[in-house]
């Protein structure tokens, strides 16, 4: 059975002969009238020798292969070439033989080639369009959308949409920010205006009985700026916002019915997002043996991806979690089968398994990314929270002085900086005793990268948003005020391989802290209504959203830096060098010390008290679970410290 596709090669090809031979008879027409005579005997058999010129041109061209409902500016370019090339060789053959030629009868032969097989095409994609297609006609009883920009993504998907028998929807105009943009039509779309103009357009149409839902964006590379600015327009106008996947210019785009984007995380940054500088890091970790802790966790595990994409001989991954370390082993050894892995199960609170490890392995860098991160979980927790985040950390920064490692990177976090929370006053105290070993005189450098909320993290907010928006809501927010920085799991490994890459060589620089510039924070809630619109939806018309109040350790802005206590000391592209309160490492090490005595008498109170006195800046909030001690309770405190020191 002969191919529907045969079928209409066939037919095209039978069309641009016909126009071959035609336009051969009118042009001779015009330039030899039929009272004069032919200089050429036989026009009929001319023409069919023209013909055969054109189909060897046609075949060259491959234009009977091409799809007339997609006739665009590269077929009229084929169309001009095989017309120009049949021209030649008609006149080539005709000079050869006869050594005579009529320039304007070959001319007018070449323009009404021309006009034949690209008006054809162009004829057949308006009807197929316009005429053919059912759903045109029906346009008003249709959900009517807006896209965004002007722009060859736009004019693709208005041409796919219109191709599509069983669109849901039609194109009611076009928003651009741009003003050369103004005024103007894309395939018969008028631009409606600028983005600041969405409420506006969108309640005038409404008054016309013209309802508009939904704002589409086209771009696959819109910034992170634009869309942060769509979303606050669209939420006021009470539109849903989606996203198109890229190719719309491909043939086979209309193949299928197109459907939004899935919800990019990095779209809620409205910022750029943070690169690191390949060149040094492959330089700095380029054949070398790394240790990863914590190396299941959502920062540990793409740290280990993107550390193994720098070719160092020997990757050990170290977790307390055994699935967490499968998961995570399992991919390293089908993307970079090259290189050495080790996977060893062991917690980091362990001094002695930690020693063996670290004395075994003799890593030239070490990423500690192993902590407790949840605030309320933390908070429910000290005991716990500070074994892990801060003598955890201090048992892990000595195994590494004592092997001569070359760098080692502490994750520190926002919550550090006058933190209200039992898990970033124990990320501070880790802080300081990595600090106080950086000032040391030691061959191994003790490098702190600080940064916010990491957007999909496990645990995190963005997981739990997308969980009850699935679930038909209600989006639980804390406080309407609450806001943080935020970042990309990417984006927080980049800045980790900043700080060991480019690193704090001087010494001026020993003991600060690295702090990624994060632009502004931004608050919960309108991080809830971004992914409510990026998921399809109009924030409290289709999904509620229900304020619960802030939770123990919770507070409503984090800080990058400390106002009283930190100095910037220089900026770098995406991150600066902050300077810090230091403490002396005799000091430190006594404080910690009465800390792991708290923790091994499991004295609660002992234990947030003790991180009180290590972390001054430490301030519990007042819906806080932990009570206020009192009196004779805060003396056995202060004899766990006294104790230590001296």
């Amino acid at each position: 059975m002969v191919s529907k596709s045969r079928i209409l090669r066939v037919s095209a090809l039978v069309y641009d002969l016909c126009v071959c031979f035609f336009a051969f008879l009118f042009a001779h027409l015009i330039v030899f009238p039929p009272l004069e005579p032919f200089s050429i005997a036989a026009p009929s058999t001319a023409a069919l020798w023209f013909c055969l010129a054109g189909g060897i041109s046609i075949y060259v061209m491959r234009l009977n292969r091409g799809v007339w409902k997609y006739a665009s500016i590269p077929d009229m370019v084929a169309i001009f070439k095989a017309a120009s090339l049949m021209v030649l060789i008609y006149a080539f053959a005709t000079l050869l033989h006869t050594q005579t030629i009529s320039g304007p009868a070959i001319f007018l032969t070449w323009l009404f080639v021309m006009i034949g097989m690209g008006g054809g095409r162009i004829a057949y994609r308006m009807v197929k369009e316009t005429v053919l297609l059912p759903h045109v006609r029906s346009q008003h009883a249709m959900p009517s959308a807006l896209l965004y920009p002007f722009s060859d993504s736009s004019e693709a998907y208005i041409r796919a949409l219109r191709r599509q028998r069983s669109a849901e929807r039609h194109v009611a105009g076009i928003i651009d920010g741009s003003k050369t943009s103004s005024n103007r039509v894309l395939q018969g779309i008028p631009v409606l205006g600028k983005p600041e103009a969405i409420v506006r357009i969108v309640k005038e149409r409404a008054d016309r009985d013209q309802p508009t839902t939904e704002l589409i964006v086209t771009d696959p590379n819109i910034s992170g700026t634009e869309m942060a600015e769509l979303l606050e327009h669209c939420n006021t106008a009470g539109l849903a916002i989606k996203r198109l996947p890229a190719l719309l210019n491909s043939a086979d785009a209309a193949a299928e019915p197109i459907t939004p984007y899935p919800i990019r995380l990095d779209d809620l940054l409205g910022r750029p997002e943070v690169q690191a500088d390949p060149v040094a890091v492959r330089a700095f970790l380029y054949g070398k043996s790394v240790l990863v802790t914590g190396a299941g966790g959502s920062i540990g595990s793409e740290l280990a991806r993107q550390i193994a994409d720098f070719e160092p001989t020997r990757i050990v991954l170290l977790d307390s979690s055994e699935q967490n370390l499968y998961e995570i082993d399992r991919a390293l050894r089908m993307s970079h089968p090259e290189i050495q892995l080790a996977s060893l199960l062991g917690d980091v609170r362990d001094s002695r398994r930690v020693e063996i490890i670290m004395q075994r392995e003799r890593p030239d860098v070490v990423f500690h990314a192993a902590a407790i991160k949840h605030v309320p979980i933390a908070e429910a927790n000290p005991i716990e929270t500070a074994k892990t985040n801060a003598i955890g950390s201090a048992i892990v920064a000595d195994a590494a002085a004592r092997a001569q490692v070359k760098a080692f990177v502490l994750i520190s976090t926002d919550k550090a900086v006058n933190p209200s929370s039992v898990m970033g006053a124990a990320k501070r105290a880790a802080e300081l005793y990595c600090q106080a070993l950086d000032l040391e005189d030691s061959p191994t450098r003790f490098r702190i990268v600080r940064f916010g909320n990491v957007l999909g993290s496990a645990g995190s907010v963005v997981p739990l948003f997308q969980e009850q928006i699935a679930r038909g809501g209600p989006v639980t927010v804390t406080d309407p005020e609450v806001e943080r920085y935020f970042m990309t799991v990417q984006e927080s490994v980049h800045l980790i391989l900043e700080a060991v890459s480019h690193g704090l060589d001087g010494r001026n620089e020993k003991g600060a802290i690295l702090v990624l510039e994060m632009g502004k924070p931004v608050r919960i809630i309108d991080l809830a209504r971004r992914l409510i619109q990026l998921a399809g939806f109009v924030p409290e018309r289709d999904i509620p959203i229900s304020i619960t109040g802030l939770r123990p350790g919770e507070k409503l802005t984090e800080e990058l830096v400390s106002q009283s206590e930190d100095d910037i000391i220089q900026r770098r592209k995406g991150y600066f060098i902050a300077r810090t309160r230091t403490v002396d490492t005799k000091i430190v090490t006594g404080w910690f010390g009465a800390l792991r005595d708290a923790c091994l008498e499991e004295d609660r109170m002992a234990v947030v008290e003790m991180l009180k006195t290590i972390v001054p800046s430490f301030i519990e909030l007042e819906n806080g679970r932990i009570p206020v001690l009192d009196r004779n309770e805060a003396e056995i405190v202060t004899n766990y410290a006294s104790r230590r020191l001296h």
